[in-house]
């Protein structure tokens, strides 16, 4: 997402909150500034606008990569009803459902130089103050983030801790799948 009103971009990472940013600075599903470098330096927009990318803030949210999995595992309709070792050993590997699920954090939010692309990183496990943080660095008025794309209550309120989900084979599976994430992002099991 761009805001040259806030002189901002945004990369979405999928089920890390973005729906709401996004829709916190008024932008619907049908407006080009809702989907500019919204996959950050994999988008075209990053390398065809330099001057855009350079002179305006950049910010992503991360998640905790176990926790993120399952929120996409059940989320995507192609996984949703599998297993997690299958959805493990069969992924998802384009489109939709890939940028959901499969696709690395930090594979979006790293250029070639293996250097962070983005100004500041909000922590999903301290979404709020990380928000209200971007909004004091752009000058935008504080508003609550909306609840947008939430997954159904009556999941949630049933859904186990990720830690639950994954028994050893899963675990380390999804260590090698997600190793930079984990490692770049500083996030434990």
């Amino acid at each position: 997402m761009i805001s040259h009103a806030h002189k901002c971009i945004f990369v979405h990472q999928r089920k890390c909150a973005g729906s709401s940013i996004i829709t916190s600075f008024g932008f619907g599903l049908d407006s080009p500034d809702w989907h500019f470098a919204n996959d950050g330096v994999l988008s075209p927009d990053w390398s065809t606008n330099p001057e855009l990318i350079q002179n305006y803030f950049k910010f992503a949210v991360v998640r905790n990569p176990w926790d993120r999995f399952i929120s996409g595992w059940k989320y995507c309709e192609s996984t949703r009803d599998r297993s997690l070792m299958d959805v493990l050993t069969n992924p998802p590997r384009e489109g939709h459902d890939y940028r959901h699920l499969t696709l690395p954090q930090c594979a979006t939010l790293y250029g070639p130089d293996r250097k962070l692309a983005v100004d500041y990183l909000i922590r999903f496990e301290s979404l709020d103050e990380g928000y209200r943080e971007v909004c004091r660095r752009i000058g935008k008025a504080n508003d609550r983030l909306p609840r947008v794309n939430v997954a159904k209550k009556s999941f949630w309120s049933r859904r186990p801790v990720y830690r639950k989900l994954f028994d050893a084979p899963a675990r380390d599976l999804f260590k090698k799948m997600f190793a930079g994430d984990i490692r770049r992002f500083g996030y434990h099991f």
